[in-house]
């Protein structure tokens, strides 16, 4: 079916998908919703690395004889999926706000969600918003759009290539992108709040 029988043949959405589309807030609402629910596995992931930290610390790790404290179930995964795809909206939002013409005529041209929304890379779409990121926070998002993709939901991923967990970043160094840090929470917070002030700081705050 070619775009224009698309268009032709559910022309009561058009307009109503346009809207939503094109409206800014409506992403930055998913994308709200999705940072309230990874608060609420914030605490179980400390408690995750207060245990593991702490049992490094004492060496129980290496000690065969010591048994080490048990953390609580590592939900890594589950976080770092709804963190990305909140990202994923905002960076949207502000792709949205800055080329709105632009995204409203690939849809009419294509019948589809356009090209400019319709991707998932982190990296990408940050520098599609204008939001610079140094190699602290690239790295981040790349393992963010690494697990979300597939890590943190599939036991292998779609595309064979993918499975590549040494990437070169923007600085041409490669980067080890399978693991997980105590710090990622704290830097997370702090790009969705720097990510969604950039959002609120473009109209002068929310509707």
């Amino acid at each position: 079916m070619t775009h224009r029988n698309l268009l032709s043949q559910y022309p009561q959405f058009v307009v109503h998908y346009l809207d939503n589309l094109l409206n800014p807030w409506l992403w930055v609402e998913k994308a709200d919703e999705m940072i309230e629910a990874s608060k609420a596995l914030e605490p179980q992931l400390r408690q995750y690395w207060n245990v593991v930290l702490t049992n490094a610390k004492e060496g129980k790790y290496d000690k065969g004889t010591e048994h080490p404290g048990i953390p609580p179930p590592n939900l890594h995964g589950p976080y770092f999926i709804l963190v990305s795809y909140a990202l994923e909206n905002l960076f949207k939002a502000l792709i949205i706000l800055e080329r709105r013409d632009e995204i409203s005529s690939q849809f009419l041209q294509t019948g589809r969600l356009p090209r400019l929304i319709n991707e998932h890379n982190l990296v990408k779409l940050s520098k599609e918003a204008n939001m610079k990121a140094d190699i602290k926070e690239e790295d981040i998002l790349t393992r963010l759009s690494r697990q979300s993709k597939w890590k943190s939901r599939y036991p292998v991923p779609v595309e064979l290539h993918d499975i590549r967990n040494i990437i070169q970043y923007s600085d041409g160094k490669p980067y080890f992108t399978d693991y997980y840090t105590p710090r990622d929470l704290d830097l997370l917070n702090a790009i969705a709040q720097k990510v969604r002030g950039h959002v609120a700081g473009y109209v002068n705050g929310p509707r």
